[in-house]
């Protein structure tokens, strides 16, 4: 590929290539109730959709404030004179859904969250599923949306992408986890395409597996647990652009406690299946 033709990608972590096994890598841990077919989260995922507003984590690349605000489920745009659409990954038992999917454990098996997060870390951590939360309504996501930005003569890349922001609120009375800095999140990405293919713990290569933007933080002196994600891609060569991003985000509690073998033991609380894909618009 051409130096002309390769993705400009501001996005702070935007993976490198990395290795996926299976599911068996997160140790079982006493189990919370699953959620019901049908019913949305199992009450863990309230959506409140809400405006752009600052998350306490640096701003999105090329955004006036930290979040996309909303719920934008397409945006189209042209791309070397084609029609394209962005459009956020389906989910529901119908495939028709636009919404994020609360999860227990990680069941999305090209994501492959326990397995890659073990190849990468297993041997400094173990990680322990507690096989999700115990009350309700923990993750309350206030945006979840694409964009696309075309090209200018003063800004040759178009650009394109999709954010989430949940705000994790825990049920106390139910025994959730209070809100503490030694809740980290960890984020498990798949990208593939044509002019992407990746597939890793999203941590931004770091010695530990935490995602970066997410945990305790403060917004205008109020303190707040939150995760905030703008994964995008800026790309001004010549090609026929078919990309899907897939992620898993779990909210995780770092112990602070070794086991048997000196790993760090990293417990495993409720996620959520998000992402984004792109088309030629027929």
């Amino acid at each position: 590929m051409s130096s002309a033709s390769r993705p400009r990608v501001p996005r702070r972590s935007l993976l490198t290539a990395g290795t996926a096994l299976g599911l068996s890598g997160l140790v079982s841990g006493p189990a919370a109730a699953v959620p019901k077919p049908g019913a949305p989260g199992g009450g863990h995922l309230v959506l409140d959709y809400r405006p752009g507003q600052p998350t306490g984590w640096p701003e999105t690349p090329g955004k006036p404030i930290g979040t996309l605000g909303g719920h934008t489920a397409s945006a189209d745009f042209a791309f070397n004179g084609v029609p394209h659409r962005v459009s956020l990954l389906p989910s529901g038992q119908d495939g028709a859904s636009t919404e994020p999917v609360y999860q227990a454990v990680p069941t999305d098996p090209a994501v492959d969250f326990a397995q890659t997060l073990a190849t990468a870390f297993g041997a400094h951590y173990a990680f322990r599923s507690l096989g999700g939360f115990r009350g309700r309504g923990e993750f309350r996501v206030q945006s979840y949306s694409v964009f696309a930005t075309e090209a200018t003569e003063e800004q040759p890349a178009t650009t394109f992408g999709g954010g989430l922001y949940v705000v994790y609120e825990p049920d106390l009375r139910a025994g959730d986890p209070g809100i503490h800095e030694t809740l980290r999140w960890i984020q498990v990405v798949r990208q593939s395409g044509t002019v992407e293919n990746r597939h890793e713990v999203d941590n931004i290569g770091r010695a530990n597996p935490f995602y970066m933007d997410g945990g305790l933080t403060s917004i205008h002196g109020t303190e707040v647990c939150n995760f905030h994600d703008t994964s995008q891609i800026a790309f001004d060569g010549r090609v026929d652009l078919d990309e899907q991003f897939a992620a898993e985000t779990f909210l995780t509690h770092d112990t602070g406690t070794k086991d048997r073998s000196g790993r760090g033991i990293v417990h495993v609380l409720g996620g959520i299946r998000w992402g984004w894909r792109v088309r030629q618009v027929e």
